[in-house]
């Protein structure tokens, strides 16, 4: 059964509220983050949490994941506006289901919050330090389950999730 123009646009409009109310969460939470670390570790400054496995170490990053492109702020902001495109026109083209509206929530916060550190201070804020791994911060864990999500959603057979909108009591046949 096919829905209705205006029951498609009302999903639509539902997914892109759940979108925007998780990349607001992500953007809170990340900036909340980096202040606590900047008010209480000084830059450089490792605190073990796991000692040889996990410590929270205060750095400033001019470059974008795992440092690349240092020093290419332009680069970076205008790649952080296109991927910020993509996203809402992905969500504004068509139904979404739950991974791709959250997906796309998770990619929005992570992406305003590093946007809004390169914007005002032309570095990233990163503290979290896996001794096996690169330093990095909740928003860039945000963006990284986001694209994972998008990734299983692409991978779902057409058809074959429900829609970020459907509710079990919509179902009236089996498919």
């Amino acid at each position: 059964m096919e829905e209705s123009p205006t029951k498609n646009q009302g999903n639509r409009v539902r997914s892109l509220l759940r979108a925007l109310a998780t990349a607001a969460l992500v953007f809170a939470v990340d900036q909340g983050l980096k202040a606590v670390v900047e008010s209480s570790i000084r830059v450089g400054e490792s605190i073990p949490l796991v000692p040889g496995l996990l410590s929270l170490t205060h750095i400033k990053n001019d470059g974008g994941a795992f440092g690349i492109l240092g020093g290419s702020q332009l680069l970076l902001l205008v790649g952080s506006a296109v991927a910020v495109g993509v996203v809402l026109w992905m969500l504004l083209s068509g139904p979404t289901s739950r991974a791709t509206t959250y997906g796309c929530g998770l990619i929005l916060g992570g992406a305003a919050g590093n946007l809004l550190d390169r914007l005002t201070a032309g570095e990233v804020t990163d503290y979290v330090h896996f001794s096996f791994w690169y330093i990095f911060n909740a928003a860039d864990t945000a963006i990284t389950v986001g694209v994972g999500l998008l990734l299983l959603s692409a991978l779902q057979p057409e058809g074959g999730g429900r829609s970020s909108n459907d509710h079990p009591a919509d179902q009236t046949s089996l498919r």
